[in-house]
This record gives C-alpha cells, sequence and structure tokens, in this order.
C-alpha cells in the first residue's frame, strides 16, 4: 500500500491533494478567525477607553477636590531671598507683608575650659562619674516635658593601671558616654533622633582640648539642662552659668537669646526655630539671616502651577474625545453603535454647560477661565490672563466651576463612573466580548476537529482510488498483453 503513496510509479500526489483541499477548506477558517480578531480589537478598544475615561475621572477628582483644593495654590516671593524664602499653601491669603529679623534661633551649645591636650588634669578621679542631662522631649499635654538620660563615665576614662590619662583621652571618652548614652534612648524610644544631644571633643588649636555639648534642636525649649551628680561637669566648667571667653567653659548662646525673634506687620514673633510655619495660616517661612530694614515677602495665586493641574484635565479629556472620534469612524470599532456614538456629544456638553451651582455668575463656564472648544470637541487654553484674573478675584469662584453639586468636575464624575463600573457599559461589552471569544474559540476549536477528520476520509478516498486505479491498469495490462498473444497465435 505504501508504495502507491507517492508519485513514482504514476500515482496521485495524494499529500499534495490533501494540502490544496485543506486551503479550499481554511478558506471558511478564515472567517472565523476575522470575526474573533475584530473581538480582540474591540475588546482592546473598551480597554483604552476605559483607562482614558479613568485618567479623566481621576483629574476630574482632583479638581473637584475642596480639601486639595488645587485652585488655591500660592506662590510666595520675597525683596531679598538671602535673608528669607517663603512657601505658601492653598489656605494662605493672598498680599503681602513687611519683615524684619532681630535674631536667629541658635542650639544650645555648652563647652569645657580649654585644657592641654597631653597634660592630666583628672588624676584626682579614680572613681566612675555619674551627671544626667534633662533632653528636652515635648509633647501635645506637656510642651515643657523632659526626659532624663544618665550619664556614666567609668573610672577608666581617668586611670588605668596607675597611669593617668591625657585630657584629650579624658575629653574624648566623657564625649563617647553621652553619645552612646543618647543612642541607647533613641533606640529604647525615650526621645527622637532629632533630640539627642551631641558631644564631641575639639581642637581649637594644636596642643589644645576642650569639650563641647550640643542640644538636639535650636531655641529656648530644648536649651540643655544637667544634674551634675558627681561634680564632673562643674569641674569641666560646661554648667558654669557665664558665656564662654578665652579658654573658660561656659555657653556660646545666653539662653534668652537661644530662639529666632522677628516681626511681621509690626507684631513681634519668637520661634525656637529658623523653620517658622505657624505665624501666618498656610505660610512657611526660612529665616536664613538677620535684618533691621524692612523686607517684604508677598504671597500671590500660583498661577501657573493651577494652569498646569488644568492643562493636564484638558489633555486627558482631549485624548478621550481624540480616540472616541478615531474609535467611530468607518472601519473603526465603534462605528455604527449608538450606546458609544452619544458620548462626544455628551462629554462635550458636560465642558461647556453653564454652572448652576458656582459661587459667581461672573464664573459659571469653562471660557470665563480662557478655556474654548474647538469645533472636533477637543479643549484648548484661548487666554490665560482670565485665569489670572479669576484666581486674583477669589480662588473659590474657580474652584466652584468643578466642585459645584453640578460642576464640570462632578458631572464628569458622576457620567464617566456609570461607564467605568462593574455595572456599566464598558464592563457589560467586555463580559459579552469575553463570551463570545469563548464561543470563538469553540467554533475554532471544533473546525479544526472536522477538518482533520475530513483530510483523514479525503486521504482515504485518494487512497481507495489509488488502488482501484492501479488494480485497473494492471488488469489492462493483462489483458492487452493477452490479446497480442492470440493475434500471434
Amino acid at each position: 500500500m505504501a508504495a502507491i503513496l507517492g508519485t513514482s510509479n504514476g500515482g496521485f500526489d495524494i499529500e499534495g491533494l490533501v494540502a490544496q483541499f485543506r486551503a479550499i477548506e481554511l478558506i471558511a477558517r478564515g472567517s472565523l478567525e476575522i470575526k474573533k480578531e475584530k473581538l480582540e480589537s474591540r475588546q482592546e478598544a473598551l480597554s483604552d477607553l476605559d483607562s482614558k475615561f479613568s485618567a479623566l475621572f481621576k483629574l476630574s477628582e482632583r479638581l473637584a477636590d475642596p480639601f486639595l483644593n488645587v485652585f488655591g495654590a500660592k506662590l510666595g516671593s520675597t525683596s531679598n531671598a538671602d535673608l528669607l524664602s517663603v512657601t505658601a499653601g492653598s489656605t494662605a491669603q493672598v498680599g503681602s507683608h513687611s519683615l524684619t529679623v532681630d535674631r536667629l534661633a541658635s542650639i544650645d551649645t555648652r563647652v569645657s575650659q580649654q585644657y592641654s591636650a597631653s597634660g592630666t588634669d583628672f588624676s584626682a578621679l579614680s572613681t566612675d562619674q555619674t551627671f544626667k542631662i534633662l533632653v528636652a522631649h515635648p509633647t501635645d499635654a506637656d510642651p515643657d516635658n523632659r526626659v532624663e538620660i544618665s550619664v556614666t563615665v567609668a573610672a577608666s576614662a581617668f586611670i588605668v593601671d596607675s597611669v593617668n590619662q591625657t585630657n584629650d583621652d579624658v575629653l574624648s571618652d566623657i564625649a563617647k558616654a553621652i553619645n552612646d548614652a543618647m543612642s541607647a534612648a533613641v533606640t529604647a524610644g525615650d526621645i527622637e533622633i532629632t533630640e539627642r544631644v551631641t558631644a564631641s571633643s575639639v581642637a581649637e588649636e594644636s596642643g589644645t582640648s576642650r569639650l563641647v555639648v550640643r542640644s538636639g534642636q535650636s531655641g529656648e525649649t530644648h536649651a540643655l539642662e544637667f544634674d551634675d551628680v558627681d561634680g564632673l561637669l562643674g569641674i569641666l566648667q560646661v554648667t558654669k552659668n557665664v558665656q564662654t571667653n578665652g579658654t573658660k567653659g561656659g555657653f556660646i548662646t545666653a539662653l534668652n537669646e537661644l530662639s529666632a525673634a522677628f516681626t511681621i506687620d509690626g507684631l513681634t514673633f519668637s520661634r525656637d526655630s529658623n523653620f517658622v510655619d505657624d505665624a501666618l495660616e498656610g505660610v512657611t517661612l526660612q529665616l536664613a539671616g538677620t535684618t533691621t530694614t524692612k523686607e517684604t515677602f508677598t504671597i500671590s495665586s500660583n498661577v501657573e502651577a493651577v494652569q498646569g493641574e488644568l492643562q493636564e484635565f484638558i489633555d486627558a479629556f482631549n485624548e478621550a474625545i481624540e480616540f472616541l472620534t478615531e474609535k467611530s469612524k468607518a472601519g473603526g470599532e465603534f462605528r455604527g453603535d449608538t450606546a458609544f456614538g452619544f458620548l462626544q456629544f455628551n462629554l462635550r456638553s458636560l465642558v461647556t454647560k453653564r454652572v448652576t451651582g458656582a459661587l459667581s455668575t461672573e464664573f459659571d463656564q469653562l471660557s470665563e477661565i480662557g478655556i474654548s472648544i474647538n469645533r472636533d470637541g477637543t479643549l484648548f487654553f484661548e487666554d490665560a490672563t482670565k485665569l489670572e484674573a479669576a484666581l486674583a478675584k477669589n480662588s473659590n469662584l474657580v474652584s466652584e466651576l468643578f466642585g459645584a453639586a453640578d460642576g464640570i468636575g462632578e458631572g464628569l464624575q458622576s457620567f464617566i463612573v456609570k461607564f467605568t463600573r462593574a455595572s456599566g457599559l464598558i464592563s457589560g461589552s467586555q463580559r459579552i466580548i469575553d463570551r463570545s471569544l469563548i464561543f470563538q474559540d469553540t467554533r475554532l476549536d471544533e473546525f479544526d476537529e472536522r477538518l482533520l477528520r475530513k483530510e483523514d476520509r479525503f486521504r482515504d478516498e485518494l487512497i481507495r482510488l489509488q488502488v482501484g486505479l492501479a488494480q485497473a491498469q494492471q488488469q489492462s495490462a493483462f489483458f492487452s498483453a493477452f490479446s497480442s498473444g492470440l493475434v500471434r497465435f
């Protein structure tokens, strides 16, 4: 049987004929594949539309959010950037203010007397020395709260094997004991890392040594307080209540001069930090220098930031409109679908309507803040000066254009959620397509199975036909030979 499957003996090219048969049958399969491709293309288009609607929803929600208040964005400027920097939040009031800075906030710094680095001034100390540092740790309940941290300097810091340690070594060991105690307090959660007191041994000039102890934060609230249990700090002159002078110990800055002192619009303020965020509502000042000359800082609407927010919204809106336009054209996935056909019209109506809930009829349309609409339904900034004028008058007027109950932002959110929610048009259409794709895959699988069976039957028929032809040829040859023999006889 196998010998007749080829063409070397003059038989049929069976596999060639089967291939031709398969090609003809696959034409019908192609229509099924086209239907599947169209379904997949529509599904992808729905997914893209859902993504674009979701982006537009988020931006609409952002513009309508009264707590975020993007239209209230403010900008701070100053007449002397070297002395002052200003930032402003949405709650800041637009206007100009005068400022003088009498004193900057300082970190409380205490120093020991100056020692000869190689000297042995601590030879009289042969036992552990303990003192306590009362670290400022303000709480809501007690802004003057302090945490008592005990510091013990081991006897070995002063004498080892009957050998007196040098002053430089002693001061270094004392500094280490303070720093170790503070690190342990931070680890234990007793104080914040920003509150820890730090200590170091410094050499102001070659051959000298001095202990320096610094508070964790600036201002009078964080001034250093000590309990000199064994008297070591007194020996060092760290607790000496005088300003250090020459080689003497004491404080660098007096207690009543640790906080910043400044005036705003004639009112006097005192703060622990040069970073001031509670003098004017919504305004943060960073003091960098002192001045008796009145400087000016100004709070204004941040038109550029607001315009940037609106431009993001415009871009997202335009992407949705342009996508719907493209997909609704001839050959587009939404062509002829009335459910999607009204989307562009409805979106356009939502952004061009008058907002009856706006605070002012002067600003109840997008066109009144400089945003216009093209013939194709896309938006663009036509006149940014209108936005600037509206913000200067009252940013809340612009905010309500989007955030009112019937505002543009609220309207778009309500409209979009009808399509993007689980029971919405997009999700519903996707579920239908999912079922249709499963059906198409089943049809394709069944088609392939039927085609294999048809091919097998067609191949068997060809084989039987070829066998029959071969037998007929053999009989014909026999009779021909037989006939020739009769004639000769």
